[in-house]
């Protein structure tokens, strides 16, 4: 019985022994490790690009119509979210002439449509990032105005 123990017992060491596997360091592992960091944040920008919806003037050469290699980028992760969703496309007027600033969005709205987008979905505004707010320059110019009725009024008060 002893005997047939041992035979059971050396022939599991044996055969567990065959099947250990020795496991080396990859050598690959640090550029792995920055490929899955660098995978993670790009995710991030792009989410961060779709949910923002916006072009801002630094997103064009200045004072042109054209875009930047960042607004190309920043475009082209939109039109990839547009082919699958309809929605608003922000470009930001700020301090450019109203004709720059329709050039800038027949540019916009040529490389879209380039991408075989339709427009009937997608809406080039200038809203607020990620809706349509109010413009900031508009709170400034309503803050204003206030400030003159408060003044006025308090004048023909006294």
């Amino acid at each position: 019985m002893k005997l047939n123990v041992i035979k059971i017992m050396m022939l599991v060491f044996v055969l567990t022994t065959g099947c250990q596997e020795t496991l080396k360091e990859s050598s690959d592992k640090p550029v792995i490790n920055r490929q899955l960091v660098s995978t993670y944040n790009d995710i991030a920008l792009e989410n961060a690009i779709i949910s923002q919806h916006t072009l801002y003037p630094y997103h064009f050469i200045d004072n042109s119509a054209e875009l930047n290699e960042l607004g190309k980028r920043d475009l082209d992760v939109l039109i990839r979210h547009f082919t699958k969703e309809a929605g608003h496309l922000n470009i930001r007027k700020q301090n450019i002439s109203s004709e720059l600033y329709e050039a800038r969005m027949e540019s916009v709205q040529k490389r879209i449509e380039e991408a075989n987008i339709s427009m009937d979905g997608i809406s080039i505004v200038d809203y607020m990032p990620g809706g349509s707010g109010i413009a900031s320059e508009s709170i400034l110019v309503i803050l204003s105005q206030e400030e003159e009725l408060v003044t006025s009024e308090s004048q023909t008060l006294y």
